[in-house]
């Protein structure tokens, strides 16, 4: 089910009983490609165990349910592929499967079942002044630790800052602060600022 997805450099298996993979030399993999970088990076690492441990959840139960999202990651992986030619390809994969990650959590019940076993949250409605539709916003919790903030069909990669209270992510002059019970947005470099509020429930 999960052969497309399966990659030699995997550090865990999405089955805990699973044996353990040899370990890969991660010089011997052909320089520039992504299998190379992934090798090389505990973040992109961390984030495709997520993935697969939330796709696991995603699809082992109802089967009707499931079938939208198997779909949905077979046109994944092909734009993965083109992070090949991408001349930051760390970033382009770390977009991507943050995305996914959040995507899947808002279309699964089921992958949101086991939060306590995996390093992703949410997604979590926020309602700010100003602003005619919620952010939904997931958290992956993989350092340097990441939140996607989606506004109708848009999607914002954001990166957690050092911040003296609360948890601070920014991305592209986009800003999400939540602190003490209230968060703050801003959506560009020189906008304003606007006040939010998590609305109850998921």
């Amino acid at each position: 089910m999960l052969r497309a997805l399966a990659m030699l450099f995997t550090i865990l298996a999405v089955d805990a009983s699973a044996a353990t993979p040899e370990p890969v030399d991660c010089g011997k993999l052909p320089a520039r490609s992504l299998e190379r970088l992934m090798c090389r990076s505990a973040t992109l690492a961390g984030l495709e165990q997520e993935m697969n441990r939330l796709l696991a959840l995603a699809t082992a139960g109802n089967q009707v349910a499931a079938t939208p999202i198997r779909q949905q990651q077979e046109a994944w992986v092909a734009r993965r592929a083109g992070c090949a030619k991408n001349k930051t390809q760390e970033a382009c994969l770390r977009e991507l499967y943050v995305s996914r990650i959040a995507a899947i959590r808002a279309a699964s019940r089921a992958a949101r079942g086991a939060d306590s076993k995996g390093t992703s949250l949410g997604p979590f409605a926020f309602r700010c002044e100003g602003l005619d539709s919620p952010l939904n916003i997931s958290y992956v919790n993989v350092p340097p630790r990441f939140a996607w903030v989606m506004i109708k069909d848009q999607g914002n990669l954001l990166v957690q800052q050092r911040s003296g209270s609360g948890a601070r992510y920014e991305g592209n002059g986009t800003l999400f602060w939540e602190a003490q019970g209230e968060a703050r947005w801003r959506a560009t470099t020189g906008s304003p600022e606007t006040v939010c509020t998590r609305a109850s429930g998921r």
